[in-house]
């Protein structure tokens, strides 16, 4: 019975506190798994075992009850025909089968208890197996998904500090668009004073031309006069 104290006490083991203290929880589940299964392949051995030997114990019974019967019958058959010494011998025998049969009926008795109760005990740690493997599968995919989650904890400060360097950056192209408007704003502004500057240019040397003139005028008109 102990082998299945053992199969019991890893399959009711604290598999959380286990996977706590695992370094690959998928691999220590797994290898739980794997003893469970080896452990359960121990018990039906075991199992195997004392059912061959409560099945041999039957036989034997059956074999001695079957000699005791066919003695009784030969007895029976000796004292039809009148041999009382032959039927003496032959009650003695069948005794003796008795006797025989008499010792192994409890031998037998305790064995097919014992066979019931292991057989009982290995079809209740075979559910348990199959329940732990199905809990595996779902161990398993909460670890990978707590693996993800606690990798994206540690990611999340770098790509905080990306993030940070993208609003710089962003910061950094308003304020060029900022200084390329100013900057457009000023030569729109030089344009414009160039082109004043150019206009009183023109008038100016016109004014200048015109003075000219007429300074040319009175210079012809004197002359006309003289």
């Amino acid at each position: 019975m102990s082998i299945f104290s053992r199969v019991s006490d890893i399959i009711n083991a604290n598999v959380s506190d286990l996977l706590d203290r695992a370094e690959d929880p998928e691999k220590m589940v797994k290898m739980l798994i794997f003893e469970m299964e080896d452990q359960i392949g121990t018990a039906r051995q075991g199992v195997a075992k004392a059912m061959a030997g409560e099945k041999k114990l039957e036989a034997n019974l059956n074999k001695n009850r079957q000699e005791s019967a066919a003695w009784h019958a030969k007895a029976e058959a000796a004292l039809e025909r009148g041999d009382e010494d032959l039927a003496r011998q032959c009650l003695a025998r069948k005794k003796e089968y008795d006797r025989i049969a008499d010792s192994l009926q409890p031998q037998w008795e305790r064995a097919r208890r014992t066979s019931d109760a292991l057989k009982s005990d290995l079809r209740r740690v075979e559910e348990k197996l199959d329940e732990a493997i199905r809990r595996r599968d779902s161990l398993i995919a909460r670890q990978m998904a707590a693996e993800a989650q606690w990798q994206v904890q540690n990611v999340a400060p770098s790509m905080n500090r990306v993030q940070r360097s993208f609003d710089k950056f962003d910061r950094m192209e308003r304020r060029v668009e900022d200084l390329e408007a100013e900057a457009a704003a000023v030569m729109e502004l030089n344009d414009a004073s160039n082109e004043l500057d150019r206009e009183v240019e023109q008038k100016t040397r016109a004014a200048e031309v015109e003075l000219e003139l007429a300074a040319l005028k009175v210079q012809v008109a004197n002359k006309k006069d003289e």
